[in-house]
């Protein structure tokens, strides 16, 4: 059986999107390979993904012990060093296995792992691109860190296979590695628990939530709280709610609002996996303020619990959801515009509420049909069973 090693480097207790791709990647593999799960101590920020959490969702995969990084804070700028012995163990973790699959954030690891396949260039490398490849901000370090990362790897052609959960990104890709080994491969969900049995949606209130991150930089919820209470203050006789998800410094306005619009809005701080799937199925339309968004792995969710979308214009929102009838995008992420499209789908929910109705349904067939976790760990099967046998 071939050895496959899935090498996160943050910790899963991040618990975003990314730490989560990895742990559903994981334990969706291990029936056809040999997985191991690796992981680093690197917390970008509070831990949103509990222990039991994560131990649940890995299915029996035994958990390694976390890869120390020694962290270092400059001016709000956060710096991970490896100590000689992560090296170490990096390397003895990596040349065991047959097939690598990890990502291409942090440089450093980037270079142990460029040094190891010189050492070892039997095993097969695919590196994953799941974020957007570069920031507004040309002179930032962000940019350079994956222009050099991108650098480097094009000069180990021969090893090293590129996977990308955008078109976008793999045309990107495109101009510096072959072709031949640049991969378009979704990244599918846990969708079979919306499947059926979904809770019957409300018909005297028409129901919003946000689901995320709360603040306002790379979510945009200052903008959306604002644009809810300014709807709130204009229009109180209406047959609205609004749920908020999530934790984050913008904890305190959704709090204040809660107190403010008691009738209107209440605040659900963290859910677990399954509470997350109960309130996404009770809601109708959800709310997505993100300014920047590689993917989205909200936006599927939400669809598959039927749920249609008012969305700002972010890479990933845009390849899920572009020509679909059930999303509605904001010319720009603002108050106004918000305030419109959440009027715009009232007074059509009041008008025609089978219209809605209707659009809700073909959002979760949408979902279900394109973005399970089962779909996803087929393609990569197909793709780790090709690699496979260029390792023969």
């Amino acid at each position: 059986m071939v050895n496959v090693l899935i090498f996160s480097k943050n910790a899963l207790e991040n618990g975003r999107g990314g730490e989560l791709f990895f742990i559903e990647l994981a334990a969706g593999l291990q029936k056809y390979y040999k997985v191991t799960l690796l992981e680093t101590n690197i917390l970008i920020n509070k831990k949103f993904l509990l222990k039991e959490e994560i131990e649940k969702r890995l299915r029996k995969i035994k958990r390694i012990p976390q890869l120390k990084f020694a962290q270092l804070s400059v001016l709000n700028k956060k710096f991970n060093f490896p100590y000689p012995s992560t090296i170490r163990k990096i390397y003895k973790m990596i040349k065991v296995n047959e097939i690598i699959y990890t990502t291409a954030g942090n440089f450093k690891i980037n270079l142990i792992i460029l040094f190891t396949s010189l050492l070892n260039p039997q095993i097969k490398f695919t590196i994953g691109y799941h974020k957007p490849l570069h920031s507004e901000k040309k002179l930032s370090l962000y940019n350079l860190k994956y222009r050099l990362s991108i650098l480097f790897f094009s000069l180990f052609k021969k090893n090293f296979y590129h996977h990308t959960i955008s078109h976008h990104a793999k045309k990107y890709l495109e101009n510096f590695f072959d072709r031949k080994k640049v991969f378009f491969l979704i990244e599918g969900l846990e969708l079979e628990d919306f499947a059926d049995n979904l809770e019957k949606k409300r018909d005297d209130v028409l129901k919003f939530v946000y689901l995320g991150f709360l603040d306002d930089i790379h979510k945009g919820v200052g903008v959306l709280l604002k644009a809810i209470e300014e709807f709130l203050n204009d229009k109180k006789n209406l047959k609205v709610f609004f749920e908020i998800i999530g934790i984050g410094p913008l904890k305190p306005e959704v709090k204040r609002l809660e107190i403010k619009f008691p009738k209107f809005l209440k605040y659900l701080g963290y859910l677990n996996k399954e509470e997350l799937g109960e309130a996404l199925k009770r809601n109708d339309i959800f709310l997505f303020s993100s300014r920047k968004e590689p993917f989205g792995r909200v936006i599927i969710e939400s669809l598959a619990g039927e749920l249609i979308i008012i969305c700002t214009k972010t890479v990933g929102s845009i390849e899920i959801l572009r020509g679909k009838n059930f999303a509605f995008f904001l010319k720009k992420l603002g108050i106004k515009e918000f305030k419109e499209n959440i009027m715009v789908l009232y007074k059509e929910w009041l008008k025609n509420p089978k219209k809605i109705r209707d659009l809700q349904i073909l959002a979760k067939q949408y979902a279900i049909s394109k973005y399970s976790i089962s779909k996803e760990i087929k393609m990569f099967k197909d793709f780790f069973d090709k690699i496979a046998k260029a390792v023969e």
